[in-house]
């Protein structure tokens, strides 16, 4: 088909208008994978339809047990807090395995929580094809 010179062919074309912050985190993402910002656009279009659910099911799933264990030690520290309104509480001493006991299962769902976003952190920057944060050159002082 021949297409006259009245007909120029049209991209499609997107206009939208940022706030002040996302201009920002836009002008952050330009010079930090350095590209313009219609690539960076097309990049995350790219990304979001290729890179599928944010959580995979077996994160839903780990997502569903960090839940139950923060609601345990939500449950924990409340049974703490009502002895000590009951005047029933034990010296501050007596409790610190308690509260390091809490201490390290709320570190265990942290670390957890931070490796699951992470590895899809990386994963959504592979299908952009943007450089992974380790890949990123730093300057040198």
């Amino acid at each position: 088909m021949v297409r006259s010179a009245r007909e120029p062919r049209r991209k499609p074309r997107l206009r939208t208008e940022l706030s002040d912050a996302d201009e920002a985190r836009l002008q952050a993402a330009v010079v930090l994978f350095g590209v313009p910002k219609a690539e960076v656009v097309r990049r995350l279009i790219r990304a979001s339809v290729q890179a599928g659910p944010a959580l995979s099911a077996e994160n839903t799933r780990a997502v569903v047990e960090l839940a139950q264990q923060v609601r345990m030690v939500g449950r924990n520290l409340s049974q703490v807090l009502r002895a000590i309104h009951r005047g029933q509480a034990v010296r501050i001493e007596d409790t610190e395995p308690v509260w390091r006991g809490l201490h390290e299962v709320v570190a265990a769902i942290n670390d957890e929580l931070t490796e699951m976003t992470v590895a899809y952190g990386s994963k959504l920057r592979r299908q952009a094809g943007l450089p992974l944060p380790s890949e990123i050159p730093t300057e040198e002082a």
